[in-house]
């Protein structure tokens, strides 16, 4: 087959046989592009829709960290306002003000009056929304009377200012008395109000226990899993609370606490986005606090899925495996266990991890759309540079190449005449490209000969000169230490940008400089100093942005120029280079670990700015940096310090 394949191309003329040639060169030529593209396309899809879910997944953070915030600031004031009205209070002022607020019910408990809830007149004025449950042991302690009537001072004067933003505040006891501020629950509070055993208790609960000295010993504000609510069971009502534990004399006296419905969790970080895309709640411990698809409200299958840490679900068990791997340090990528990319953020003050996930295939179907566009124009590409090819092999190859075929036959014969060459022992056959190869083939022979030499030196000589200046490339514009450009490279790239810089655009500097680094040569040794400078160089290498360059200015002083950057940019940047140093420490020569610190000043660009003014005023920022104690950056463009603490 094959042979008889041979045999059919060599009765082809010149033109046919190089536009065969030619056209399976340009399908593979194309198909081959065609397949490149499609791989850029692909790898740029995943890299948008990864970067578009961590950039909601951010947003996700924020605004369940703004929540945790307001609640950790109603909390706060509630404490101090707590202890104010408790100082001012008499036992007799106290005890007149429980019985006239608490009425003493059947079972010896005592509970909030009407007007409390209902809205109306109290001896502390008009309250609405409130309630109270109040063992019969409480009244017996005059204290814990005080304790009861500070809290419900503090509670109705918050309650009514931060209805809007929490769904609720209250105070409890380690002796099961609660004060409660919740005007829209659904139940009207009627458990506390009327039905609650006089003997109830719920220290056992999760809201509860983590306010002790033990589960809490920094007694910040902690928050639970989620939980059904104590008063209405039959409802499984799920919810999650966030605690702050209220102490005197070293003692626990109760905690001011906020709940959060788990209907009110989800709106709190816009997940009613992409149908593509959902967004998970994992606490540290690993309980499930929201999942689209396992945690309902009023269902009581909720609480069959909030442990993961010992969940037979597959999805659930990748989810605490991920959580438990990168919870610390954040993740953004592919988790095959859950056929999906994930982002992975921790949410400040909760003790919680947010996840925003989008499966893989909707990915892949977003990388395929382009397929048919790249297909359609390989197509069109091939068939125009075929036609092409045809006309041009046709029109200006096959006539000028039998003339040259004929003209090589006589130059050759005449030098053999000459005997300056041999001619072949056969001649070869077939179209006037077989002839004309062969006659070039044997002038080549002596000329292959005659210059093999010279080529081999040149070869050699060139090779040489090429290492020589990549040797100089490398001199000239990199730090040999750190591999960052150096002090002339990095100057001549700000100018060059200065050079192109518009009215509207802009630019940033940022000078680093590492604290106290002569310590560390001193104490450690050159080689260990050395290790430092290029392990922090690599270090902010990585926070840097596409188009953002690094450099070296000599000694530990490095400098930083941030394209499109303006003020609040560069500021923010400067920040996560700093604390980016600062927390994680460094592994250099000897084995040892250092921990390092480094202070940045920074100037932005101001037109009419030179590359060495724009250098001066954030090296004089720098100065002030150092001279505010180090470890903090400040921007020449403020004069107040806008200093940010290691």
């Amino acid at each position: 087959m094959l042979a008889r394949l041979s045999s059919w191309s060599r009765t082809l003329s010149v033109s046919s046989r190089t536009a065969l040639s030619l056209a399976v060169g340009f399908t593979i030529v194309i198909a081959a592009t065609a397949l490149v593209a499609f791989g850029q396309e692909h790898a740029t899809a995943i890299d948008e829709s990864l970067a578009r879910l961590d950039q909601r997944n951010a947003k996700v953070v924020e605004e369940l960290a703004d929540r945790f915030d307001r609640i950790g600031k109603t909390q706060a004031d509630a404490i101090a306002l707590f202890r104010a009205e408790r100082a001012a209070l008499s036992p007799g002022e106290a005890r007149r003000l429980f019985d006239q607020l608490y009425l003493r019910a059947p079972d010896g408990s005592r509970r909030g009056t009407h007007a409390m809830f209902e809205g109306g007149p109290t001896a502390i004025g008009l309250t609405r929304g409130m309630t109270g449950f109040i063992p019969a042991r409480i009244e017996r302690d005059d204290e814990a009377v005080r304790d009861i009537v500070a809290a419900t001072l503090a509670v109705r004067r918050l309650g009514e200012g931060s209805r809007f933003e929490l769904e609720s505040l209250y105070y409890f006891t380690p002796q099961n008395g609660i004060v409660i501020f919740a005007p829209d629950r659904s139940d009207r509070l009627e458990f506390y109000r009327r039905t609650a055993p006089g003997d109830f208790s719920f220290q056992d609960r999760e809201f509860a226990t983590i306010s002790t000295m033990a589960a809490n010993p920094a007694r910040k504000m902690m928050c639970t899993g989620l939980q059904s609510l104590i008063s209405l069971k039959d409802q499984e009502v799920w919810t999650t609370g966030c605690m702050t534990p209220v102490d005197r004399d070293n003692r626990h006296v109760g905690t001011f606490g906020t709940s959060m419905p788990l209907d009110q969790i989800a709106p709190a970080g816009r997940f009613a986005g992409s149908i593509d895309e959902n967004v998970i709640l994992i606490s540290r411990e690993g309980r499930l606090i929201y999942h689209p698809d396992y945690t309902l409200q009023h269902s009581s299958h909720t609480g069959t899925y909030l442990d993961i840490t010992t969940s037979d679900t597959p999805e659930l068990a990748a989810l605490w495996q991920l959580v438990s791997r990168h919870g610390k340090t954040g993740f953004s990528g592919k988790v095959d266990a859950l056929g999906a990319f994930v982002s992975l953020r921790s949410v400040p003050g909760a003790g919680w991890y947010a996840l925003a996930v989008k499966p893989q295939g909707m990915i892949l179907a977003e990388a395929l759309r382009p397929i048919p566009r790249i297909a359609a124009m390989a197509v069109i590409a091939l068939t125009v540079c075929l036609l092409i090819v045809t006309l041009v092999l046709r029109r200006l190859v096959a006539r000028p190449l039998r003339r040259l075929s004929r003209d090589a036959e006589r130059i050759t014969r005449e030098l053999a005449a000459e005997s300056m060459l041999e001619l072949p022992d056969g001649e070869r056959t077939g179209s006037e490209v077989g002839q004309l190869v062969s006659r070039f083939e044997t002038l080549a022979s002596a000329i292959r000969q005659s210059h093999s030499q010279l080529e081999a030196r040149v070869a050699e000589r060139t090779r040489a000169l090429n290492e020589a200046n990549e040797k100089l490339r490398v001199l000239s514009e990199l730090d040999p230490l750190t591999g960052v450009a150096n002090r002339r490279k990095i100057m001549a790239e700000l100018e060059g940008r200065i050079e192109r810089m518009g009215s509207a655009s802009a630019l940033a500097v940022l000078i680093l400089d590492i604290d106290s680094f002569k310590s560390i040569n001193d104490r450690h040794g050159h080689v260990a100093g050395d290790d430092t400078l290029r392990a922090l160089a690599a270090r902010v290498q990585s926070l840097l942005r596409p188009g953002d360059a690094l450099g070296r200015m000599g000694g530990e002083e490095f400098m930083i120029v941030l394209d499109r950057a303006r003020p609040v940019v560069a500021e923010a940047i400067a920040e996560r280079v700093r604390a980016a140093i600062a927390r994680q420490p460094f592994q250099v020569h000897g084995n040892v670990t250092l921990t390092v610190t480094a202070s940045l000043g920074v100037a932005g660009w101001r037109p009419g700015d030179t590359a060495k003014a724009l250098y001066a005023r954030a090296d004089a920022a720098l100065y002030q940096a150092k001279a505010a104690g180090r470890n903090c950056a400040i921007s020449a463009q403020d004069q107040t310090g806008n200093r940010s603490a290691a």
